[in-house]
Parts: C-alpha cells; sequence; structure tokens
C-alpha cells in the first residue's frame, strides 16, 4: 500500500496532540474556578495537575506494552476514552479528591497516545529521513493547543460564560476524532523479536560508550529539569504576572500564548540548526543559558517587555526541543539497549510532571516570586549537567562535532 494512504490517519493522530498540549495547562489556565468550585487552597488544585504525572509514571511500561501486544488502534482508542474521562471527570467532579483520580487518567491518555502514534508513524513510513521529519509535528500540535487555550479561556472570562468549555470541547472533539480512527486503515504491526534474537541480543556484548554512573546520571538530571523548566513556567506565568500588576488576569494568560509561538517556531528552527552538524552539547548549554538568562532578568525587573521577552525565550530555547536532543545523546552514549535507557530518560520527565506541581503549588501560597525562583534553582541545575555532559561528550569524542540528522 503506498505511504499517501496514510496521510489522513497520521494527521488524525496528531490532531490529538492539540487537545494534549491543552490538557497540560487546562487546569492552572482555569486554577481560580477550581480552587472555588473544590473550596481548596492553590497546593490542593497542584496536587491534583501532578496526578497527570503519577499517571504516566504508572503507565509507562504497560502502554508499551499493550500497543505492541494488541495494535496501535486499540492504544489509540484508549488513549482517547481515557482523556474524555479526563476532561469530563475533572471538570464535574464535586472535590479534589476524585478529581484527582480523574487527573490520573491525563498522565495514562499521554503515555498511551505516544505509544500508538510514534511506532504508527514509523510503520506508515519506514523511510528514516520522512518518520524523523514528521515526528517533530508532534511537539508543533501541543504547541497549536497551548496557543488557542489561552485566547479561548480569556474570552470566557470576559463575557463571563461557563469555565468549563474547554473541558467539554476537548472532549468532545477527541471523541469525533475517534470515529474516524475506529475505522481508519492502519499499517500492518512491525514483526516483533523472537525468542531467539532476544536471546541473542541479551548475549550482546556489552557496547555503550559512557558511564552511566556519570554521564547517565547527567543526562537524567538534564531531562528532569528541561520539562520542569517550561512545564513550571506556563503553568505559573499568568499568576505571576497579574500578581506583579503587570497585566490584568483576563490578560494575563496570553504569556502562555506568547510561549507556544516561541516553541511552535523553535521546533522547526532546532530540527534545521541540528541538520547542519552543531555540536549538540554546546547548543543544549546554550540554550539553558539564555532561559536562565530572562528568566532572571523577569523576576529582578518584572516589567510587561521582560515578562514577554520571557515567554518567548522560554519557548525558543527550553521547550524548543532540547529534551529530544538530550535523549539523542543518551541514545548515542548508551547505544546497546535503546529501549531501556530512553525508559529511563521518560521515567525523568515523568517524575518532573508528578511532583513540581506540587511543589510550586505550595511555594506559591508564600508568593509568586518564589515559584519562579525555584525556576531559576532549576536551570542552574540543568546548566551544571549540560556541562558535564559537554565535557564527557568530549572526551568520548575528541575530534568529532555532532553530525548532521537527516
Amino acid at each position: 500500500m503506498k505511504t499517501s494512504k496514510y496521510q489522513l490517519l497520521i494527521g488524525s493522530l496528531y490532531f490529538n496532540y492539540i487537545f494534549q498540549g491543552m490538557a497540560a495547562i487546562i487546569l492552572s489556565q482555569n486554577m481560580d474556578k477550581l480552587k472555588t468550585q473544590w473550596q481548596v487552597s492553590t497546593s490542593q488544585v497542584t496536587l491534583v495537575m501532578s496526578a497527570i504525572g503519577l499517571g504516566r509514571i504508572v503507565s509507562l511500561y504497560f502502554s508499551g506494552y499493550f500497543s505492541d501486544t494488541f495494535g496501535r488502534r486499540k492504544t489509540v482508542i484508549v488513549a482517547i476514552l481515557s482523556y474524555a474521562f479526563f476532561f469530563f471527570g475533572v471538570l464535574f467532579s464535586p472535590n479534589y479528591q476524585l478529581a484527582f483520580f480523574f487527573a490520573l487518567f491525563g498522565g495514562v491518555s499521554n503515555a498511551f497516545l505516544d505509544t500508538s502514534t510514534y511506532p504508527t508513524l514509523v510503520e506508515a513510513y519506514p523511510d528514516e529521513k520522512i518518520n524523523s521529519s514528521l515526528s517533530v509535528l508532534n511537539k508543533a500540535f501541543i504547541s497549536l493547543g497551548q496557543f488557542i487555550l489561552p485566547f479561548i479561556t480569556r474570552y470566557l472570562l470576559q463575557k463571563e460564560l461557563f469555565f468549563g468549555w474547554p473541558f467539554i470541547l476537548c472532549a468532545v472533539c477527541l471523541l469525533a476524532n475517534l470515529g474516524y480512527l475506529l475505522f481508519a486503515k492502519f499499517p500492518p504491526l512491525s514483526s516483533l523479536p523472537n525468542k531467539t534474537q532476544i536471546n541473542a541480543n541479551d548475549c550482546e556484548k556489552n557496547n555503550n560508550i559512557g558511564d552511566f554512573k556519570i554521564d547517565g546520571a547527567a543526562l537524567l538530571v538534564f531531562s528532569f529539569v528541561s520539562v520542569s523548566i517550561f512545564n513550571i513556567f506556563i503553568l505559573w506565568i499568568p499568576q505571576y504576572a497579574e500578581s506583579m500588576r503587570v497585566v490584568s488576569h483576563e490578560n494575563s494568560l496570553i504569556f502562555v500564548s506568547l510561549y507556544s509561538v516561541g516553541s511552535f517556531v523553535s521546533v522547526f528552527f532546532t530540527s534545521g540548526i541540528v541538520k547542519k552538524g552543531v555540536n549538540i552539547p554546546k547548543l543544549i548549554s546554550f540554550c539553558v543559558g539564555i532561559s536562565g538568562f530572562t528568566l532572571l532578568w523577569m523576576l529582578l525587573a518584572p516589567s510587561f517587555v521582560s515578562t514577554i521577552v520571557a515567554s518567548l525565550a522560554i519557548g525558543i530555547f527550553a521547550a524548543g526541543g532540547i529534551w529530544q536532543l538530550g535523549l539523542a545523546l543518551m541514545l548515542e552514549l548508551f547505544p546497546s539497549r535503546k529501549g531501556k535507557y530512553t525508559s529511563y530518560y521518560s521515567l525523568a520527565t515523568s517524575t518532573s510532571v508528578m511532583i513540581t506541581p506540587y511543589i510550586t503549588g505550595i511555594l506559591s501560597e508564600h508568593g509568586m516570586e518564589y515559584v519562579f525562583w525555584f525556576d531559576v534553582f532549576l536551570v542552574l541545575l540543568g546548566f551544571i549537567a549540560s556541562l558535564v555532559i559537554q565535557q564527557r561528550y568530549k572526551k568520548f569524542f575528541p575530534t568529532e562535532i555532532t553530525e548532521p540528522l537527516e
């Protein structure tokens, strides 16, 4: 079958990521409304946000097994139904305890969506040049969702309409998309390795280049930090801008859209610059450093201009693909068990999604500036980790500049 016949399928799968992007920020965008509905504090709302990370952690391994065993179609069905439970469940929960339970489905759907979409992409387009370029669209669609939602929320606030309409819209659109995916033609499932192949792989000589206690640990720290930097930013920048009297509550939501613009543009910029053959460890250090400087400027001189610059900079330099570059380095240094080390790297990310909302929720009750000082601390930690990675990489590849990615 010609791969062109899968274009509509791939478009449908990536359409889901618009709502994954919205799911990541929808609770923070409606924090005041949810606090009132559940009669709770800020930290209790952020505890509900943390459940998304917990849901992803507990389903991370099983989702991959489910996808390989039962197929991509059933996996994406689970993902969409889980998102429906998340959006409807959180919205109509009478208390935060029940909302916490439904928020777990947000993490489950996140894991199942990834393990259905990426393998389908590779199976539909076996040519690495094609599937590598298409994989960039994942982040682009997430950024698109995070760009659109603040405008919807702002409109509802200004018109004093029911805050839950975006929750309902997300669930309805996903279920409508499911109607197509139920009957769509998926590519044949890739053959799984047989027992003989698995035993042979187990007996292979370990050809890892790096020392996991040093290089692996530094990359796991970077994985945790790189996601934390932009997640903290998009969760709290509206409240920070409002508390610093930079803009009104309604207009504060637009900073998330500016962040999303930066992230969207940077996805393609990062892909292009890496193809030119830049040194990836140095690029990572540069991006983390710029993120730190703009956050410091925003904290030390809070203003409309500094907040705009920080929003764009975090989108461009922290959320534009450096996490993926870190994963590429992990697999380059530890090539013998790619699946194993990818799961370690993703686990660090999921841990960040689980604990940082709750920690920053507690800090926010003492002052919004403490949330972003914590973010600056994480940037510093990530910068140190990136320097370790840079020096170690230079040791292993003393004359090598990272080869262009196809």
